[in-house]
């Protein structure tokens, strides 16, 4: 049986003026994955995001969390969602405990003793009884998550949720986010300008320009896709021989000759005939390594290299 997505996005649109800020944008989340949200500047991004959570009203279209439209019954909708916005802002003078009970003491219909699981959850167990003040950045963001997750969200919406924190503390943050899409089941919306950031943390990727969706995929296709040509290294012994057989054999293909061998491009099937050629001509191949495509290749490639918001 196929999963019933936690949100919709049905033709989603933004209208100011006579201009469309987003335009007829449409797509689905599922449970337990993390979907990033990319797009150039002005895009449209955070206008789809704020439509989502009810802070703009929307134009023309439907927002339907856990299968309740937004518009049509907001509360119940909305009790489904949490989010952290960038930096989450938090009581300082108080412990990250005493902070996480006061907004449990608004939250209706939620056992006292999730405060305790959501601790666990973002790994904050030994430091939730210290002042926030003296917390890192990195634990606020921790905090914050614990807080956005303490009515057991089926959504969670994360706008920039890595800004100003150190490299440890990026992939400190990330591994908590999988985990939590994996253990709780929750489905992850996710923004961020850090595309290698995206690359990592991401099950699915969608790219927003101009106020309209240009392409969603599996992180994986991003990344890999159907390159009909690949440029290929090969560390090869000895150098100055290989160098002069493949000028001789394959001299009609992108070459360019390396310290350590020869790097070309060639078609993904060619690759170990070379290497059998090689061989057979006596000459020792040590490595063969092709140039991955990243997240940001493919993104430039889409959007024309705008800058990313």
């Amino acid at each position: 049986m196929e999963k019933q997505p936690v949100l919709e996005i049905q033709g989603l649109t933004k209208t100011i003026g006579q201009k469309n800020i987003v335009d007829n944008l449409s797509l689905n989340i599922y449970p337990g994955e993390v979907f990033g949200f990319l797009g150039p500047n002005g895009a449209g991004k955070t206008t789809t995001i704020r439509m989502i959570v009810g802070l703009i009203s929307i134009s023309k279209g439907n927002v339907i969390i856990n299968g309740i439209n937004l518009k049509q019954n907001f509360e119940k909708a909305i009790s489904c969602v949490g989010g952290i916005v960038e930096n989450p802002e938090m009581y300082k003078f108080l412990t990250g405990y005493q902070n996480l009970l006061h907004y449990w003491r608004m939250t209706r219909g939620v056992s006292k003793r999730r405060i305790d699981e959501v601790v666990k959850l973002v790994g904050l167990k030994n430091r939730i009884h210290h002042k926030v003040k003296t917390y890192s950045l990195g634990m606020r963001q921790r905090l914050g998550l614990a807080q956005a997750l303490l009515h057991s969200p089926s959504l969670l919406i994360l706008d920039e949720p890595t800004n100003g924190l150190d490299p440890a503390g990026i992939r400190e943050f990330r591994d908590h986010l999988r985990t939590l899409s994996r253990e709780e089941n929750i489905a992850v919306l996710v923004s961020s300008h850090i595309l290698s950031e995206m690359e990592l943390m991401c099950d699915r990727i969608g790219v927003i320009q101009n106020g309209k969706l240009i392409d969603v995929k599996n992180v994986r296709e991003f990344v890999g896709g159907e390159q009909k040509q690949q440029t290929v290294t090969f560390a090869v012994e000895p150098v100055a021989e290989a160098q002069e057989y493949m000028q001789q054999h394959f001299s009609d293909h992108p070459l360019k000759m390396t310290s350590e061998g020869f790097q070309i491009t060639v078609a993904r099937e060619e690759i170990p005939h070379i290497n059998a050629r090689l061989v057979e001509t006596g000459i020792k191949v040590f490595s063969i390594q092709t140039a991955a495509r990243t997240l940001e290749d493919q993104f430039l490639e889409l959007t024309g290299g705008e800058q990313i918001v």
